[in-house]
């Protein structure tokens, strides 16, 4: 018998006469927002209030805080709704069901409090659910003391940045920012673990892979694993913006690679990139 879950809850939640309906992905026995056509139904409304509110001096960050300790997304809730500039749009345990509807709220990042402390299948199986509930939405992952390998995994996944409970708020809201931005977050003390511990690289292939690379795209691999945009690698490098992403692709594709994080986690692993860079994060 499955142990029943804490409820989805989203601010100013209405109330949805009958019995909840039964979450047939995750099987939980407990109301998620994609169950409800009421409950849908006035959560879109409530958004659009909010936006309409807000249009004038500018939109607030919207953000979702996604975990399944209580008392943990309720502090995290408060910390982003006292902040100037932020709302938390949604407050839902891990649930790809309840994700569904950040496609239709405008949401600008996910907060997932998620430890990748090991890289246990059914867990890395749980965030890539998660991930393709929401796949045009960043995530943002807080953890403590992440694992190599299951910080590579998520990396591969598509998550946009990793910061360590250990940090400070303007850590946090700092690497939200990056993320809306399009850019990876990873911080230097996260990324040297996750170097030393990681898997060791089949040197072989990897360097028939590496020597594909032109002397311009490593030019582009070095800068962009020291946390630039592709508009600033264009400045730095004095080209255009088209140019970068036309160069990322063509590295992705000789890397066999899929994402700009897993990029500058190889970049470091494979010395493409100073690691000495690192230090100063």
């Amino acid at each position: 018998m499955s142990v029943p879950r804490p409820e989805v809850r989203m601010e100013e939640r209405s109330k949805v006469a009958g019995t909840p309906a039964e979450c047939r992905e995750c099987d939980r026995a407990v109301l998620c927002l994609g169950a409800s056509p009421q409950e849908r139904e006035e959560a879109l409304r409530r958004a659009a209030n909010l936006a309409g509110k807000s249009s004038e001096e500018g939109a607030p960050a919207r953000v979702v805080v996604c975990g399944n300790q209580p008392i943990m997304r309720s502090a995290l809730r408060l910390l982003v709704d006292t902040r100037p500039n932020y709302q938390v749009a949604l407050d839902t345990d891990v649930c790809p069901t309840a994700l569904l509807i950040t496609r239709e709220l405008n949401i600008d990042a996910v907060l997932l409090d998620f430890d990748l402390h090991d890289a246990d299948p059914e867990r890395l199986a749980t965030l890539q659910a998660l991930l393709e509930a929401a796949p045009s939405v960043p995530v943002l992952i807080l953890t403590t003391d992440p694992d190599s390998d299951a910080c590579h995994q998520a990396f591969q996944m598509g998550v946009r940045g990793l910061v360590l409970k250990s940090k400070t708020l303007d850590d946090l809201f700092g690497a939200i920012d990056r993320i809306r931005r399009g850019d990876i977050w990873l911080e230097g003390p996260a990324l040297q673990k996750l170097l030393r511990q990681g898997s060791k690289p089949k040197q072989s292939s990897e360097t028939s892979k590496i020597a594909l690379l032109t002397k311009r795209e490593r030019e582009i691999v070095e800068t962009v694993a020291c946390g630039l945009t592709n508009r600033q690698v264009a400045q730095q490098l004095f080209i255009s913006d088209a140019t970068v992403r036309h160069h990322l692709c063509t590295i992705f594709e000789k890397l066999g690679i899929s994402s700009r994080g897993e990029l500058i986690v190889y970049a470091y692993r494979h010395n493409l990139a100073d690691r000495k860079s690192l230090e100063a994060h």
